[in-house]
């Protein structure tokens, strides 16, 4: 079935159990086994489609695009964290024999293989297939609910990252040849309408994902209300981040960015790592692979230590230590105390020959669980601050600076333990700590976030790529032209549109 795969790019499937009995509308009357096998094959493509999701974007390929964020640093030249770390910046190299080309072809493949899965389930159910629960109770709004939302959380995050992307959805006959990519801001409007259509089928159905050895999400059995939740979460992320500069973040639709925020997860949306393939990297690596970069702990500095690094030539910057009443950065026993989301290591791991300013002593500690217990625990996706602080971003773009910071404040004194901002405080001291806030709560949890965020407030280090091309292997599957983005040429973060200068 799986309609995609002449892309080339996409890996075989392994396929689930089925869970579910399944009465299958065959006007030629096959006979019963292969209407049961045929039912079985549908149910396995379907329900690996948000594993595929997660597999692309939260494993190893998403540590280059944190990297570029300075959401962590790393002088390693694994799957090209210190390319994409390099200062100044360089371009994407988009040739297809890079050595590092997996930080693209991966989670193009990976969601395609996604869309492409689920998209079979929607043709299965459209030619007459039938989900039928154990009592008999139609499930077929489930399936069709799960199936968008995985088309629209895998062409947002499409849309996210790439220029351009192909708009894959059961309208698509490849008989009639691969469809020409289309622009992100197409790409996006076609992973709202998906995303849109998820939440309308599960709010007006009742059911429960499955769960156990079976579950479509990993011990996430989501009722239809949850999934719905879910939905709302992502699409207020994808409708605020889609923004390439912060010309283009201002005119963003706020107000339907709240409405998807004020009805997303009231506490977090998560997946539970298993120690074998549910797992994500940030979480993962150990202290000697990757640190915080100082530019995410750094704000909240109350010695003048990150002000001094700031103020230093990039070339010549190193380790600093940082004094803070954030309590997430540092205990109250002072900076060499263990904070609630990072610790102070006693050196750092990086060659100086690369370049000193990957120097970082300050490692996650947040989510030291999952190391100690070999992938295992939560793994948040979304988490309620990071849609409140959207609509913190909403309030302060209407000039509502009283109602941001009650907003920011939520965060900030019950994990950060910090004085509660005053309403009264200027613009831009409140969206300082809107930033900071921002990048402390989500930091290591959603494989591109920061790099998304930073790209619309112009925090991104200037020459950075704003967003990345096809992959060069699938150029030329296309025969498409290859190009590129970043460093001196196209696409780079510019001091006009607005950048972080080294």
């Amino acid at each position: 079935m799986n309609r995609l795969r002449t892309l080339g790019a996409l890996a075989m499937l392994a396929v689930v159990p089925a869970c579910l009995d399944m009465d299958v509308v065959n006007l030629n009357e096959p006979d019963a086994d292969r209407a049961l096998a045929s039912a079985s094959d549908v149910e396995a493509l379907l329900s690996t489609g948000y594993f595929r999701f997660w597999n692309g974007t939260q494993k190893y390929l998403s540590l280059p695009m944190m990297v570029s964020a300075n959401e962590i640093t790393s002088s390693w030249g694994n799957w090209g964290m210190n390319e994409r770390g390099e200062r100044p910046r360089i371009a994407w190299d988009n040739s297809p024999t890079y050595a590092n080309r997996g930080m693209l072809t991966t989670p193009w493949g990976q969601l395609y293989e996604a869309i492409s899965n689920v998209t079979d389930g929607i043709v299965a159910l459209e030619s007459g297939l039938n989900f039928v629960g154990p009592n008999g109770e139609d499930l077929n709004p489930r399936a069709l609910a799960y199936a968008r939302f995985v088309q629209g959380i895998s062409h947002g995050w499409l849309a996210m990252t790439f220029d351009q992307a192909i708009i894959f959805d059961e309208t698509i006959n490849l008989e009639d040849g691969v469809p020409a990519p289309s622009p992100y801001t197409e790409v996006m409007a076609a992973a709202q309408r998906y995303l849109e259509e998820a939440i309308a089928v599960a709010e007006a159905n009742s059911f429960t994902l499955p769960a156990g050895d079976n579950a479509w999400i990993n011990e996430r059995p989501l009722t239809n209300t949850e999934l719905a939740q879910w939905a709302h979460s992502y699409l207020a992320r994808y409708l605020a981040g889609i923004a390439r500069t912060p010309a283009e973040r201002a005119t963003v639709d706020w107000a339907r960015v709240v409405y998807h925020a004020e009805r997303g997860v009231p506490d977090i949306a998560s997946v539970e790592g298993d120690g074998s393939i549910w797992w994500w990297a940030a979480a993962e690596r150990p202290q000697d692979w990757i640190r915080a970069a100082h530019d995410l702990v750094g704000p909240a500095d109350e010695s003048g230590s990150f002000a001094a690094w700031k103020a230093t030539p990039m070339l010549d910057r190193n380790t600093i230590v940082i004094e803070t009443s954030d309590r997430r950065i540092h205990g109250a026993e002072g900076p060499t105390s263990v904070g609630k989301y990072f610790r102070l290591m006693p050196s750092s791991p990086f060659g100086a020959a690369r370049g000193n300013y990957f120097q970082s002593r300050y490692f996650q500690q947040r989510f030291a669980y999952h190391r100690a217990t070999s992938f295992r625990g939560e793994m948040p996706a979304v988490q309620r601050a990071e849609l409140d602080l959207l609509r913190a971003e909403a309030r302060l773009r209407n000039n509502n600076i009283p109602g941001a910071v009650e907003l920011i404040n939520k965060t900030r004194v019950a994990n950060g333990e910090m004085t509660p901002l005053a309403g009264t405080i200027s613009s831009d001291e409140a969206w300082k700590w809107l930033m900071y806030e921002k990048l402390i709560e989500t930091a290591f949890t959603q494989g591109g976030l920061q790099f998304w965020e930073r790209r619309g407030w112009g925090t991104l280090a200037c020459r950075t790529p704003i967003h990345y091309p096809i992959p060069g292997t699938e150029l030329e599957q296309l025969e498409i032209p290859n190009y590129t983005f970043g460093g001196d040429g196209e696409g780079a973060a510019t001091p006009a549109a607005g950048c972080m200068a080294d």
